[in-house]
Parts: C-alpha cells; sequence; structure tokens
C-alpha cells in the first residue's frame, strides 16, 4: 500500500498510455485482407479419355477443384488486391463477377490484380483442372498490408435470440470492466493525492 501511494502518479502515467496504445492497435481504421480456403475436392469421372486416333490414354479422369474466399474485414478499403498463384489455374470463376487483371511476372507466376475490395466485401474464386494438378496459392497481399491466411472450418448456427443474448453478456462484462477501470484509477488518483 505504501507504494501506491508512493508512486501512484507514476503508475497512472504508464496505465495510460499502454490502455492507448491498446485502442490505438485494435481499433484502429486499416484494410484488413484475409483469405482462406473454402473446400477442395477430386472427383473421379469414369469416362475414358480418348485422343484423336481413338486410342484410350486414361480409363479413369480426375477432376480436381479448389475454393477460395478474400475478404476485407477492415474498415477502409483495400487497393491494388495482388493474388498469385504458382502457374495459371487451367478453370476459373470468381464470384461475384467482377473486373480485375491478369499478370505474369518473370516466373511465370500469374497474378490476379483487383483494383479495389470494399470494406467487409468478399470474393470467392473457384479453379478447377482436368488430369492436372492446381496452382499453389502463393500470396495475397494489397497496397496497404499483407492478407492473414485463415483456416475455415464448417460451424453450426445458432438461433440469432442466443447470439444476441450473448452479445448482451458480453457487452455487460465490458461495461463492468471499464467500470471497475475507472474505479481503480479513481482511488489511485484519490489514495495519491
Amino acid at each position: 500500500m505504501n507504494i501506491i501511494a508512493q508512486y501512484g502518479k507514476e503508475i497512472f502515467a504508464l496505465v495510460v498510455p499502454l490502455f492507448t496504445l491498446f485502442l490505438n492497435k485494435f481499433f484502429k481504421n486499416n484494410a484488413k485482407v484475409s483469405y482462406g480456403n473454402l473446400h477442395e475436392f477430386s472427383y473421379l469421372i469414369n469416362e475414358p479419355l480418348v485422343d484423336g486416333n481413338g486410342e484410350v490414354v486414361l480409363a479413369k479422369q480426375i477432376c480436381n477443384t479448389k475454393s477460395y474466399v478474400f475478404s476485407n474485414e477492415g474498415r477502409e478499403p483495400a487497393t491494388m488486391v495482388e493474388i498469385i498463384f504458382n502457374f495459371p489455374p487451367m478453370y476459373i470463376n470468381i464470384w461475384p463477377s467482377r473486373h480485375y487483371e491478369v499478370r505474369e511476372d518473370a516466373d511465370g507466376r500469374q497474378v490476379w490484380v483487383f483494383d479495389y475490395l470494399s470494406p467487409k466485401e468478399s470474393i470467392r474464386c473457384e479453379i478447377m483442372s482436368i488430369n492436372s494438378n492446381l496452382p499453389m496459392l502463393l500470396s495475397v497481399r494489397c497496397k496497404e498490408s499483407i492478407a492473414q491466411e485463415i483456416t475455415l472450418v464448417p460451424q453450426k448456427m445458432y438461433p440469432s435470440l442466443f447470439i444476441r443474448f450473448i452479445s448482451f453478456l458480453i457487452f455487460l462484462g465490458s461495461v463492468s470492466l471499464i467500470y471497475f477501470v475507472v474505479v481503480s484509477l479513481q482511488w489511485l488518483l484519490l489514495r495519491t493525492g
């Protein structure tokens, strides 16, 4: 107790910048691009691959598919979003349909460039190949930052009433935490004043 009475102002002077740093770090307006693999599947097609002479090259064919989602979870728009694949995919589908540029770097890697991804907007990308491997997604970045890879898993949907109740409990907990911090700081200032 003697330490708090003696160094209370210094402790308070240390806590306030740390609290401000915390608020700036987690509540700052910026673009935050994330991406994840929705699903990947290989279809075995029971249809032979026949060449021009009528000879069977493959008895069965394999169709590989992969689906990605790219999302801007931030509060600011992400500009010049680049999606880089190891090599060009055989077939692609972008949904919702958007304009993008396809570029190729010196090593033959394919780069898709989207001009703009607004806040809370997401894009789905489906790639497919028949009797060949799918390209690997090398990196995703935008002008503001490098995208973060997230793991997507199937999740049970809860009723909206339950989600609202949990949100209310979280709100009550955060209000209680702020009240506790204010009371503690008030006690600290009055104790050292």
